[in-house]
């Protein structure tokens, strides 16, 4: 399937085509990223560091942006910051996908700087090693989009499981806190 390329903002007036960015400094992630996305019929630019991810948002702003933490140069904290600084672009989804979002960088890990809502705008995070099906319905459901025919199953809508998994994603650190409370109130009934 050959995808055109759309202007500046065009996807996002277009929502057949959605553009993702996908940014990060290994190779093999980029491809395998790109292809999961390319798989569901998604346009991808890729970026291999914060500074090639600055100059491709100025070229073509994309409908969300998937992006490492750690790169040499611009981090990916640093590029995030940069993206929100911009009115137009602070509006862009953001899904970290890292295998370092549990450590430290400036004072505090991703985790926490999401849960406590210290990072501005709408962002959310996978941990590698991510896998084709996770990442696929994470960015599924940032973007309000139904998931592929090959992810809803034979019978139609994901089942109960996936469903759960994808609004998880999502959920701020209060709805998580209430879900764990309502959980373990189950688990003491029975």
């Amino acid at each position: 399937m050959t995808l055109s390329h759309p202007q500046k903002g065009e996807s996002m007036k277009n929502p057949g085509v959605k553009t993702v960015l996908v940014v990060d400094d290994e190779p093999d992630i980029v491809f395998f990223l790109k292809a999961v996305l390319e798989d569901q019929g998604f346009l991808v630019r890729t970026a291999f560091s914060g500074q090639e991810a600055t100059e491709q948002v100025r070229r073509h702003l994309p409908d969300l942006i998937s992006l490492d933490l750690v790169m040499p140069g611009k981090s990916g904290i640093r590029f995030f910051h940069e993206l929100r600084k911009n009115k137009e672009w602070s509006r862009i989804p953001v899904l970290f996908v890292s295998g370092h979002v549990r450590e430290t960088i400036d004072g505090a890990n991703l985790a926490e700087m999401l849960e406590q809502r210290t990072l501005s705008g709408p962002a959310t995070y996978l941990e590698k090693p991510v896998n084709a099906e996770t990442y696929s319905r994470t960015v599924h459901a940032i973007l309000g989009l139904e998931p592929s025919p090959g992810e809803r199953g034979e019978d139609g809508p994901l089942p109960l499981k996936k469903r759960v998994e994808s609004l998880l994603a999502g959920a701020t650190q209060e709805e998580l806190e209430r879900i764990l409370e309502i959980l373990e109130e189950n688990r003491r009934r029975d």
